[in-house]
Order: C-alpha cells, then structure tokens, then sequence
C-alpha cells in the first residue's frame, strides 16, 4: 500500500481498514500548539521527525463562543499547606451558590479537590436550576485550521459526557452513595448534561465541524464503583444516542475509559465506539492485550496499551521491551493505535528520564510500525 496522510490513516484505522503502518501518537502533544512546559520540546521534535500520527483538537474561540449559562467568580488565597494556593469558585445559580475549593501546587502540579460544588440534595437543586440555553456559538475558525493542517492530522471534536459532568460535579465518593441512595436524581442530573451534549453534537453537525468526536469520563462508572447494570443505566444509555446522532452524520467517534475493560467491552462496542483509548493491561485491567484485541477484531480500533505509569517507573532501557510487547499483542490485523495510557501533563516538566523512555517509546514503535 502506498504512503497514507496522517489524516486518511487514521480515519482508516478508526474503521478497521487495512493502513500503511500502525499510528504512533503522543496524546496532548501537537506541534501546531506547543505547550511551555520543559522537556517537551523533545516531544515535538521527535513528532515530526518521525511524522508521529496527531488528533488536532478544536472549539470556538472566546469570541465564538456562547456566553456562560451563570454568573461565576473565583480567587485565589493562601491555604494551611505552605506549598499550595486554595483555588475557591463560586457558581452562582438561580437558587443560591455552589463553592468548589481546589488545593493547587504552588510548583504547577496537578491538584485536587478539597470540596466539591455538590455535597447535598439541596445542592443539586441548586444546579439543576441552572437554565438549559440553545447554543448559538460559531464556527467560523473551524475552516482556517482545516485549511492549515490540511492532512496533517485528524480533527477532533471534544464533547462533554454527561454522566462525567455530573460526577465531576460531586465527586466519586458522593456518586457512588448516590447510586444507591438518589439513583432518580441521579437521572435527572445526567438528563440535563445530556440535553447540553445533544444541543451542542447538533450544533457542530450542522456546521460539519470534525473527523471525529470524542469525550473522557465512562471510566467513572464502571467496575469496581459501579456495576455493569450502572454502566448501562448511566453511561450506554445516555451515550449511545449522542453516538449515533455522530455517526448519522458520516463522523467517527473515540472514547477514553481507563479501567479494566472485560465488564464493560461489549457495552463500548455495542454503542458504537470506533476507538477506545487507552487500552490497560493487567493489573490494570482484566484482560491481557491479546484477549481484548481478539474480542474487538474488526469490530473496534484500539489505541494504547502503554501505562503512562512506566514513564516513571521503568529502568533505562525498560521501554522497548514494554512497547514490543503491546505492539506483539495489539498491531496484528490493524484497528491499532500505538500511545501512551494518558498525556505527559501528569508532570510539570520532563526530566531526563522521561525524556529518554519517550524516545524509546517512539523509536521502537517507528521500528515496527510497518505492515509488510
């Protein structure tokens, strides 16, 4: 087969048609964007030495964009922990406000929650009074990106998942009691996120905006917080409409879910998902790249299968073998993506280390990328 575009090949690979070469993509990483975090221009260069296969994402700009559904302010305050700021947001709704309180590494780490926006029923009264608004946004520099990465890249559409925004909203710990004590409100929370998604999907759609859609979040409702009657109540329920209205439109659409995937495989299937990102082994999950591969066949690409995890970890050298292994289990028979289980924000900068493992990581899946 004659050399494809980044573009063509990965549309392809999204449908489980033969390719040139398996893609090898960086998850955050676009050269047209560059981030200003250390190390990472190393991830850029070897991008496009090597032409590293790129999701260009895309949305309205501030001008284009529809103006928030709420009132909301925020600062930034001295917290007990010498090393964190306290990030307080305020979100002001028709029956009162909602705080979020966020420790924040002074040093640019990831941070954490120290409260969240919904603690009580009180509070997601609250929320739902927010007013549902039809979007108007527009969509105008869409063209000009396309124009300038032409085939460069697959174009990306990132969606909200409903369920995702709710939990987002309380957290984990809260959702899982809630699954159990307020499963109604649950619902009518999620119905609300969903109505949002639907009215911006179609919004997109009628501009023809994108290759593919996307979003992050079932993982938040899978095994071992919820059961797979859960994930089918609060995730393939709600998703699987928002995926066929997609691909009624002639798009492609991609999932992230971390997690162990043997519960839920069949559900992300039948719904319809032409990637799931990012593909964990065991212990992460429960089926070895080999078994998940030959359920999903032909049905089903997959991208992943390295553990962000092992950037850290792993001894000088200790990624090649690691790569050509999930390449062993997961290139045969195309619908494969090769890519780390998540983006290098996990850290501030890249030291050295990472920086060498990145390179191993990219030069051994360039190596075996060909399909002969």
């Amino acid at each position: 087969m004659s050399k494809l575009s980044c573009r063509e090949r990965l549309k392809r690979v999204f449908r489980c048609e033969p390719v040139d070469r398996m893609p090898i993509r960086i998850w955050g990483v676009d050269p047209m964007f560059p981030a200003k975090r250390a190390g990472w221009e190393h991830l850029y260069e070897m991008t496009e030495k090597h032409e590293l296969d790129i999701f260009r994402s895309w949305s309205p700009s501030a001008e284009e964009a529809d103006p928030p559904a709420f009132q909301s302010r925020s600062e930034r305050r001295e917290s007990t922990k010498a090393d964190m700021w306290e990030s307080v947001s305020v979100m002001e709704t028709p029956k009162g406000d909602l705080t979020l309180v966020r420790y924040q590494p002074k040093d640019g780490s990831p941070g954490y929650c120290k409260k969240h926006y919904i603690e009580t029923v009180e509070d997601a009264r609250k929320w739902l009074s927010i007013p549902l608004r039809k979007p108007a946004f527009r969509c105008d520099s869409y063209a000009e990106l396309e124009r300038r990465t032409s085939d460069r890249a697959l174009m990306m559409i990132s969606l909200g998942h409903p369920m995702y925004a709710v939990n987002g909203l309380m957290g984990s710990e809260l959702f899982g009691y809630w699954l159990v004590d307020e499963r109604p409100l649950l619902h009518e929370m999620i119905s609300r996120a969903y109505d949002r998604t639907v009215a911006t999907t179609k919004r997109y759609l009628a501009h023809d905006v994108g290759d593919a859609y996307g979003w992050c979040g079932p993982e938040l409702c899978i095994p071992p917080l919820a059961s797979p009657t859960d994930f089918r109540e609060f995730v393939y329920d709600y998703d699987k409409p928002i995926i066929d209205l997609v691909h009624d439109a002639g798009k492609l659409f991609w999932v992230h879910c971390h997690g162990d995937m043997e519960p839920v495989l069949d559900g992300f299937m039948e719904m319809g998902v032409d990637c799931l990102n990012p593909i964990e082994p065991p212990p992460m999950g429960g089926l070895s790249l080999g078994e998940l591969k030959s359920r999903v066949q032909g049905q089903m690409a997959v991208e992943g299968g390295v553990q962000d995890g092992d950037f850290d970890l792993l001894a000088p050298g200790g990624m090649v073998p690691v790569v050509e292994d999930a390449v062993r289990q997961l290139k045969p028979g195309g619908g494969y993506i090769l890519c780390p289980t998540s983006a290098p924000t996990t850290w501030v900068g890249l030291s050295d280390k990472h920086v060498a493992h990145y390179r191993d990581f990219i030069e051994t899946g360039v190596r075996l990328r060909d399909y002969g």
